[in-house]
């Protein structure tokens, strides 16, 4: 069983203490379930968060509009997770990934400090399995249970999870960046995995490429790092060449995870793209898609970690690996 089903079955089974003892009994909790057929958004009751062991005074129910529900089936028939068969392995390679950023911004390790506490997780290009990695690493983290995660769906042209957890047309983060009186917590949604929550891409608007590139975007950013308090943001960012903004993006986060895609990505768009994140951002690559002769060959060279897993819009169930960038 992997990351997800084990967080999905210990929500809902938080969420049933609650209705049961709300309603006064397991029956009366039964009658009011509604099924998960599909992914939907319901209304959040003003109900207390559950207690964790953070440092912040944020993200309570006053902030969330609804519950945004993960359907596991849907999620890996979209490609945003793995199989059932590849979910262990994927797992244990989503660790690898996740420990030396975390590691990084507490300072673990000897490793320098990250400037705050934001991943942003792109590509060179479209299609390398940035969104997939976003959200499978947003949920390997809060497996840690001391840490919550603010996963936003940064790719405002192409939004890639909002509209596969039912959120197309939703006010998201184009809606907080173009009014300035419209607060990122009307936008911030729980999801029905404990720890985790979600800003979508909003409502489509022309300028939106602009709006990211702006001067709201950062103060969006500190808004959301001081409401995560010792938790993680991951920004689902636009490729690094597609779009201007996506560069102006590295310039908010720590740390920048470049997903590149093996034997797909030219290896001089990998070198564009790693000269366009900002300077002051500490950069990581994960090999995704590659097959075992490939990753043993980097893994020599480069100490890659490795594991299983797929990127977004592809079925190929390969090795992917994981390592810092020399930027010389």
């Amino acid at each position: 069983m992997g990351i997800v089903e084990r967080a999905v079955q210990e929500a809902q089974a938080h969420a049933q203490a609650q209705a049961e003892a709300k309603a006064g009994g397991p029956a009366a909790a039964t009658a009011r379930a509604e099924p998960a057929a599909s992914l939907r958004t319901t209304p959040l009751e003003p109900v207390p968060p559950v207690a964790r062991s953070l440092d912040d005074t944020s993200l309570t129910a006053r902030d969330l509009k609804a519950i945004v529900h993960l359907d596991v089936e849907q999620l890996r028939r979209a490609g945003r997770l793995p199989s059932a068969e590849m979910a262990t392995q994927t797992d244990e390679e989503i660790r690898r990934i996740k420990w030396p950023l975390l590691n990084a911004i507490a300072g673990r390790n000897g490793l320098p400090p990250a400037r705050n506490n934001v991943v942003l997780v792109t590509s060179a290009l479209p299609g390398e399995g940035k969104t997939f990695t976003s959200l499978n690493l947003a949920l390997s983290i809060v497996r840690d249970r001391e840490l919550r995660v603010v996963l936003v769906d940064g790719d405002v042209a192409r939004p890639g999870l909002t509209p596969t957890l039912g959120l197309e047309g939703q006010p998201g983060l184009v809606d907080a960046l173009e009014d300035t009186a419209h607060d990122v917590g009307l936008v911030t949604y729980q999801t029905d995995v404990e720890g985790l929550f979600f800003v979508p891409a909003g409502k489509w608007h022309p300028h939106a490429p602009e709006f990211l590139a702006g001067s709201r975007m950062p103060e969006i950013i500190e808004a959301l790092s001081r409401r995560v308090g010792r938790g993680v943001i991951i920004l689902d960012s636009p490729p690094l060449l597609s779009t201007n903004e996506a560069q102006v993006a590295t310039r908010y986060a720590g740390q920048v995870l470049l997903v590149v895609r093996a034997d797909v990505t030219p290896q001089q768009a990998v070198l564009d793209a790693v000269a366009l994140v900002d300077k002051a951002a500490r950069v990581s690559a994960v090999l995704n898609a590659s097959q075992a002769p490939v990753l043993s060959r980097y893994y020599g060279q480069h100490h890659y970690g490795y594991g299983y897993g797929y990127g977004e819009g592809h079925g190929r169930q390969d090795r992917t690996g994981t390592g810092d960038v020399d930027r010389g």
